[in-house]
């Protein structure tokens, strides 16, 4: 009798005039055409959890694969990593990056494959480069790449790092090229800045000591290049303490000579402003369109406004107030401007926000209260003296802190004489101490506010028609305002793919690492720009690479024994509606294919 032929049949029948169901194994033939069954063994009456069972048994015999176990057989020996590292893998493939890498020699691992492996590291787990073979391990990227998981050691992968970063050029230009057929609009505009690594050790040659944005360190300085989605296409790493407006001329010449982008306009921070650099962007690049912002302290003497008026706006009322304003046009809700003057090959353009008028004149009022608390602290600890102080000395304490906060141009302090007793071995004593009042001229303070909310943008697209700017002040703006794509850039590469520690030393095998982090950046900037295009029912509040990561996360590969008959296998885990959707979103279901599967059990 062969039970995969077989299924389960049942009929009514009646005793003492109630219904039963009795059940059956029958087989199914044909006959002149005609559908039969016969009943090879009669199984008699049957609860609902026996029904059950035999209709699986049966189900599963017919499946070739299919074993007859319990679940106390059911042993899960390891889990692997699948569905994060997997996500990360498909994007790198979608940008060919593979292409880029030179074949050369009789290597047992490709160089791409280590610089993916990298990559898809610091995306998911970020550890240091020792540490890499371990984590490679514990994922599905041995399968996935069909490579051996003992190949991967430490050794190979300190290696292969000079060689991974001699094809920087050649990764650059290859994005470029990438971006400039996908998306051509998206180039447009490019976004440059550059930020501090703090460093550890002392033998990197670009490592230099000085001051950062972490204060005064050990660091190297990162530049990058984006386009108007987030998407790095140039980087180089820069010795310690180079200064930001030095780096604009090399900049220049790099993105003409590799890439040919005159078409492109570059957009950059007020950091970067220097009349040297502007009128190289003018003079020798005039070909070269640029929109950037001026320093806060230049914006009165370039635009000759009186600005006193609007040290009087109220933040309760700022919206009313400045829509008021005649020579103020209005962009959008924070975005007010006016067209100031064209001044050689610059075109100034006076710009006011509301919001950042109110987080200004917040800060300032908050800083008076943190300079009020200070006081306090150090009236009392003044308080606590027990030998005499001088005013002079006393005064300088309370002086330097009113420049912490910024409050020198409207805040002071008096100070006042203070004798308090003290005793020591039955002998009394006056000490002489002083105590701060703060002082605050309102006035002062709200001159010190004028510039509120205010910022100056220029440019060199100063060329007119008709009487009007062929790019208009909206058109000018909106490139400088998306900024932000490259401040959240250096977020993540500098939070979340984690940059510091930098444990390698030799220049070559610090520019590879962050090589791997920009490249990096751009598998999570690719997913994320995914996840905004596409959005979910299950899942809409995820729209950033590090949600997305950590939902997929539960998606492993486990590896299955079956004890009472010897067999090990392997499964993912049981995919959830949400790791569905988000699959969907991303434009990635063929990870849960069963060619993937198959695969795992030929390679296991």
């Amino acid at each position: 009798m062969n039970l995969q032929d077989l299924h389960l049949h049942w009929g009514e029948c009646q005793y003492k005039g109630k219904s039963y169901r009795s059940y059956s194994l029958a087989r199914a033939y044909r006959v002149n055409g005609k559908n039969r069954k016969e009943i090879v063994y009669k199984l008699g009456k049957l609860n609902e959890n026996e029904v059950i069972k035999w209709r699986s048994l049966l189900k599963g015999l017919k499946n070739p694969e299919a074993v007859v176990t319990t679940l106390g057989d059911l042993k899960v020996i390891e889990h692997f990593a699948y569905l994060d590292v997997a996500s990360a893998n498909a994007i790198w493939n979608s940008w060919k990056l593979d292409d880029v890498f030179q074949r050369k020699g009789k290597r047992e691992i490709n160089i791409s494959n280590i610089a993916r492996i990298l990559s898809i590291n610091r995306c998911i787990d970020p550890v240091s480069k020792s540490q890499t073979p371990d984590w490679f391990a514990k994922t599905s990227l041995p399968w996935m790449l069909d490579i051996d998981r003992d190949s991967i050691n430490t050794s190979r992968i300190f290696r292969e790092l000079e060689a991974i970063e001699n094809h920087k050029e050649a990764i650059c230009k290859h994005i470029f090229n990438q971006l400039s057929r996908r998306n051509p609009e998206s180039m447009n505009s490019v976004f440059y800045d550059l930020s501090s690594t703090t460093f550890t050790g002392s033998r990197c040659l670009l490592m230099k000591w000085g001051h950062c944005k972490e204060g005064y360190r050990n660091h190297v300085v990162l530049a990058v290049v984006v386009n108007n989605d987030g998407l790095p296409f140039y980087w180089e790493v820069l010795p310690g303490g180079t200064a930001d407006a030095t780096t604009i001329v090399w900049l220049v010449e790099r993105l003409k000579r590799r890439f040919q982008a005159n078409n492109t306009t570059l957009v950059f921070d007020r950091g970067m402003v220097s009349d040297d650099n502007l009128a190289l962007l003018e003079d020798e690049h005039a070909e070269i369109k640029y929109i950037s912002a001026m320093d806060r302290s230049q914006i009165k003497g370039i635009t000759g406004f009186d600005f006193t008026c609007f040290s009087y706006f109220d933040h309760e009322n700022i919206e009313e107030q400045i829509s008021k304003e005649a020579n103020f046009n209005k962009l959008n809700e924070n975005t007010y401007y006016q067209e100031v003057k064209v001044e050689g090959k610059r075109r100034y353009i006076l710009c006011f926000n509301p919001q950042l008028f109110k987080d200004q004149r917040k800060a300032r009022n908050q800083a008076v209260e943190n300079f009020r608390f200070f006081i306090s602290n150090l009236n009392a600890e003044l308080l606590q003296a027990k030998k005499s102080r001088q005013k002079k000395a006393t005064y300088k304490k309370f002086k330097k802190a009113i420049v912490k906060y910024k409050l020198s141009s409207f805040v002071d302090v008096t100070l006042r004489v203070k004798h308090v007793i003290r005793k020591a071995d039955e002998i009394e004593k006056v000490v002489r101490t002083y105590l701060g009042t703060i002082e605050v001229d309102e006035k002062s303070k709200q001159v010190a506010g004028e510039l509120d909310g205010f910022w100056l943008l220029v440019t060199n697209h100063n060329e007119q028609e008709g009487g009007l700017f062929k790019l208009s002040a909206q058109q000018a703006l909106n490139p400088y305002r998306d900024k932000v794509v490259i401040e959240s850039a250096f977020r993540d590469i500098k939070s979340f793919v984690k940059i510091a520690p930098v444990w390698v030393w030799t220049e070559a095998h610090v520019k590879a690492h962050y090589t791997i982090c920009v490249l990096s950046h751009l598998i999570n900037r690719t997913l994320t720009l995914r996840l905004h295009e596409n959005k979910g029912e299950k899942t809409k509040e995820i729209v950033s690479h590090e949600k997305l990561y950590k939902r997929l996360s539960g998606c492993m590969i486990d590896h299955i024994k079956i004890e009472n008959i010897g067999v090990s296998t392997y499964n993912y885990s049981h995919l959830n509606e949400e790791q569905g959707e988000l699959l969907k979103r991303i434009g990635l279901k063929s990870l849960i294919s069963k060619a993937f599967l198959n695969k795992l059990k030929l390679l296991s």
